[in-house]
């Protein structure tokens, strides 16, 4: 994995994988979108931004966008681990056989909780309304109407993010069974404060 990040083509494995259950097939926008959601899932136990291993950026034209996710998409095509079908992307067999050596690594047990979390947040919406609420976490959005590149997940930009887990917590416990809870009640709680002020 020398020519891409190793977090990131765990993580493209990961979430092609869990979510093309469900639906079978996930574009590149979408995986971007599912872990950004387990990068923010991290916040929620105050995980330093930077153990993530990599950033995101919002664009005009793509919002959140990972350089390296982009890559290592890439890298797992010419793998043969993803493959394409008309712009979507499935894991193959050898990608699914590749992913459970992947996951018996402890280099990436850290990260497993949060993505599960996000993919698991698929069962209980769709993933339309999961992209959706995504676009609507505070500096995403934010940066999304300024239209002008700029890096996502700074510590100076997510108070928001951190009040509303703060209280989310609150109300949940500590003890929650996994955090696609979470995951979901912060979604929806995002797409209602929406709904409630378009009315």
């Amino acid at each position: 994995m020398s020519q891409a990040s190793p977090e990131a083509s765990f993580d493209a494995l990961f979430v092609v994988s869990e979510v093309s259950e469900e639906t079978k097939e996930m574009s590149l926008a979408s995986i971007q979108i599912f872990i950004y959601l387990a990068c923010l899932l991290g916040l929620y136990d105050r995980k330093p931004i930077a153990s993530w291993g990599y950033t995101f950026f919002s664009t005009p034209t793509s919002s959140p966008f990972s350089v390296e996710l982009y890559n290592a998409v890439e890298f797992l095509k010419t793998r043969h681990l993803l493959a394409t079908d008309e712009n979507k992307l499935v894991i193959t067999q050898a990608g699914k056989r590749e992913l459970d050596l992947w996951m018996q690594l402890g280099r990436f047990s850290d990260r497993v909780p949060y993505l599960r979390g996000s993919t698991g947040a698929s069962a209980a919406m769709p993933v339309s309304s999961v992209e959706q609420g995504v676009a609507l976490e505070p500096h995403l959005a934010r940066a999304q109407k300024l239209e002008v590149p700029q890096e996502l997940l700074e510590d100076g930009n997510l108070a928001q993010v951190y009040a509303q887990f703060a209280v989310l917590k609150t109300s949940l416990g500590s003890d929650i069974p996994d955090y696609m809870v979470p995951a979901v009640v912060w979604l929806s709680f995002l797409l209602e404060q929406t709904d409630s002020s378009g009315k």
